[in-house]
């Protein structure tokens, strides 16, 4: 089975080509420069970028994918060679995959319209796919090659981290997921982000707080482990990121760069510690055989040996993504699920009424 993802759920616009579950080609193209003078990531400049790139994306993928034989004269213009790509790969490809939700609306919409598009008009199969299962079954994914093969013991325990979602996810088997643990206001990324914007680190936050840490004191700053005492598994970072924010803002900004490595450090620590605790107690709860850690804040080093820890600790296996790519958002993964969902024969019936859902939710 050829699949064609697509991905446009936040400020990446994403193409991939699967064979299976096997990712032969996987493109994303950055918004990163549009949106860091903004300090986020703005809708309508995210969704102009989308409608800019996603046609050029998918050709690209296409072409890396090699599934079909692409020979042009010189003399065909660019926008003409990127149609003809896409209606040479269209001949092969048999399932289109979208990212249906959870994300930015308008930036939802660019990807959702782009999947009926073609498949209307290349008649082809379309599947709507959730972006957080996407995530979770990254660590699923193989290369050309069919590696890695992972064999995971189901049930499985997902945390799924990043700027817009903070989830605890148990995993019964592919397809069949229970929410037991999310964040009440802010996701831990974004707790991230909104403290380095309060140092002055600019956007996005996480990676830089990320290299300062590493030669910081992390027991400069005493913060809290917002809900700690509680029973539940549930998160919350406003609490954390506004004590934060009143412990520095009476200092002037030669003060906040003198310990600015020890700012991050600390802070790092208690999202950190606030997420494992969590889960830690999650774990313990449900009793699952498989650990599954995944999203953008996954791409953190200090947080993987974290986890890797606990993981030890507690004599269960995690699996990670095997490639930085897949950890952050990426059609890849949309691909994967739609192979599964496509598997399960669950493809759109109304093609053209498809619509995108920014609030997505996945389980029961």
């Amino acid at each position: 089975m050829i699949i064609l993802a697509i991905d446009t759920s936040c400020d990446d616009t994403s193409a991939a080509v699967l064979m299976d579950d096997r990712i032969l080609a996987n493109v994303v193209s950055s918004q990163v420069d549009l949106h860091k003078d903004w300090g986020g990531v703005v809708p309508d400049i995210a969704m102009r970028a989308h409608k800019e790139r996603i046609e050029a994306v998918i050709a690209e993928a296409i072409k890396r994918s090699q599934i079909s034989d692409l020979r042009f004269q010189k003399h065909i213009k660019k926008d003409e060679k990127i149609k003809e790509i896409i209606a040479k790969g269209m001949e092969k490809i048999e399932v289109i995959a979208v990212t249906k939700g959870s994300g930015l609306a308008p930036a939802l919409s660019v990807g959702v319209n782009k999947a009926k598009e073609l498949a209307i008009e290349f008649d082809k199969k379309l599947v709507a796919v959730n972006h957080i299962e996407g995530h979770i079954l990254s660590v699923l994914a193989k290369n050309r090659a069919g590696r890695p093969e992972r064999q995971i013991e189901w049930p499985a325990l997902a945390l799924t981290i990043s700027g817009g979602h903070t989830k605890i996810v148990r995993i019964s088997g592919i397809g069949k997921y229970e929410v037991v643990g999310e964040t009440l206001d802010d996701a831990a990324g974004e707790a991230l982000d909104k403290a380095a914007k309060q140092m002055g680190l600019g956007y996005p936050g996480g990676p830089v707080i990320e290299r300062l840490a590493e030669s910081g004191n992390d027991n400069f700053m005493e913060l809290p482990r917002p809900l700690k005492d509680r029973k539940d598994f549930d998160y919350s970072f406003s609490g954390l990121k506004t004590a934060f924010y009143y412990q520095i803002k009476k200092l002037t900004n030669e003060e906040i760069n003198e310990h600015l490595t020890d700012y991050a450090a600390s802070y790092q620590r208690a999202v950190f510690e606030t997420l494992l605790m969590k889960y830690g107690k999650a774990i313990d709860e449900y009793k699952v055989k498989s650990l599954i850690a995944v999203g953008g804040v996954m791409a953190n080093q200090k947080l993987r040996k974290m986890l890797g820890k606990l993981a030890r600790d507690k004599k269960i296996p995690i699996y990670f993504p095997v490639k930085k790519i897949l950890n952050t958002d990426n059609a890849g993964m949309i691909g994967l699920v739609g192979y599964f969902q496509a598997l399960r024969g669950e493809f759109v019936e109304n093609k053209a009424e498809l619509d995108r859902d920014p609030r997505m939710e996945i389980g029961n």
